[in-house]
């Protein structure tokens, strides 16, 4: 199943480099959309979930009749293993958090299978693993970045450009900035989602909210399953190949693909909101490029709000790497506020990583496109390779100028 790319135009700079161009003989797939596209009824839809639309919309298309009552073709009607889980299966955090012994951080070496454990925990296992023990104050800045570098490095061995600039870490932190609101919607509750374009999210966190700010998981599996049992037709609409990611602003404006695959024998589910349906003021949609249809609305949706029936919120811990399989689970934040009098402030590292040792799995075409972009993709001059140890700031105002999105 290939990956549809829009045709509108753009001025911004092109979304993928003359190399993938050629490796992945992209233009051959791109065709003429915007007349089909003209007239088309888009749902009322919007980065922020509103629970009544989607329960209006599915009770809507419910009554309309149509709908398939079985899965797609050759997908499983109910998933096994340890990737299915809810709320209630894990009463104890050991089950999820290793903690880490004197010995271990000044040993960090030495601990290599320690490591592989965790790793194959997190390609094929629950998809989690939490490793807690480090201090940020008690190491300086590059010290503490290469050693939390060197771990990750056995989870993923290659490291993924983040956006169009290349930095390497994204610092996921508000800006500093109450002129423009941008900090007040920043610390509003975030839906559900996955980075898009890493098969491991790796998460460190530097600094807590004063309160709130919760990072919650679920799994794409369980979710599945509950498609699966109670509207199946709803999996047909999630493995179509006709979503609408926004490129915003560079060209091609937009492509299209599935936001979940069954390939290989596993699950892959992949997707931003942000993307999808634009994050107004401060990332709107695209003007002219295609919306959603009422029927992936409501897949969208509900995947949702599946979610967080089954979500779990791990104890967060200044120092914490958070690792999770990108391919498998879903995240989401909640609303939190910072100490602007102590300086107590919500600042996480963010890294996405990949293990080309065997680990990650067996991708679609279009994520494999989407992984070589992102970590294979060095011959794009417009694209360099930035390490950023600390936020970078405005030298005048002292606001950040960066700060992590949901994907590139």
């Amino acid at each position: 199943m290939m990956m549809s790319i829009g045709n509108m135009g753009s001025s911004g700079p092109s979304y993928y480099s003359q190399g993938l161009r050629a490796r992945f003989n992209i233009d051959a797939y791109r065709v003429q959309q915007a007349k089909a596209e003209v007239n088309k009824p888009y749902a009322d839809i919007s980065y922020t979930v509103d629970e009544k639309k989607y329960r209006d919309r599915a009770a809507a298309r419910v009554r309309a009749g149509g709908l398939p009552t079985s899965v797609p073709a050759g997908w499983p009607t109910k998933l096994q293993g340890p990737l299915v889980w809810s709320v209630d299966d894990f009463e104890k955090e050991e089950e999820y958090v290793y903690h880490l012994t004197p010995a271990d951080k000044t040993e960090v070496l030495k601990a290599l299978a320690t490591f592989k454990c965790i790793r194959d925990d997190i390609y094929f296992g629950k998809g989690f693993s939490i490793i807690r023990g480090l201090n940020p104050d008690d190491y300086a800045i590059t010290d503490l970045t290469t050693i939390y570098l060197g771990i990750t490095s056995y989870i993923g061995q290659q490291r993924g450009k983040q956006d169009q600039r290349g930095s390497m870490l994204i610092h996921v932190i508000k800006r500093g900035d109450e002129t423009t609101g941008f900090d007040d919607q920043y610390g509003e509750d975030k839906p559900f989602h996955t980075d898009c374009v890493t098969d491991t999210l790796c998460l460190f966190t530097q600094g807590l909210a004063a309160s709130g700010g919760q990072s919650c998981i679920a799994s794409a599996y369980t979710i599945y399953n509950e498609l699966a049992r109670t509207r199946p037709d709803l999996i047909h609409t999630l493995a179509a190949s006709d979503w609408p990611f926004d490129t915003l602003g560079r060209d091609p404006a937009y492509y299209k693909r599935a936001l979940m695959y069954w390939h290989d024998g596993r699950l892959i589910t992949s997707f931003s909101r942000r993307l999808l349906v634009g994050s107004e003021p401060f990332s709107p949609r695209t003007p002219g490029i295609p919306g959603l249809t009422e029927a992936q609305a409501e897949a969208f949706d509900a995947v949702h709000f599946i979610a967080k029936q089954h979500e779990i919120k791990p104890r967060m811990v200044r120092g914490d790497l958070r690792f999770i399989n990108n391919m498998a689970l879903l995240h989401r934040r909640e609303a939190f506020e910072n100490d602007k009098t102590s300086g107590e402030a919500r600042h996480l590292v963010r890294m996405w990583l990949h293990n080309d040792e065997g680990a990650c799995w067996n991708l679609p075409a279009p994520l494999r496109l989407a992984w070589a972009r992102v970590f294979e993709d060095e011959g794009n001059k417009e694209r360099g390779e930035h390490w950023d140890l600390k936020p970078v700031r405005d030298p005048v105002t002292g606001h950040i100028l960066r700060v992590g999105g949901s994907c590139d």
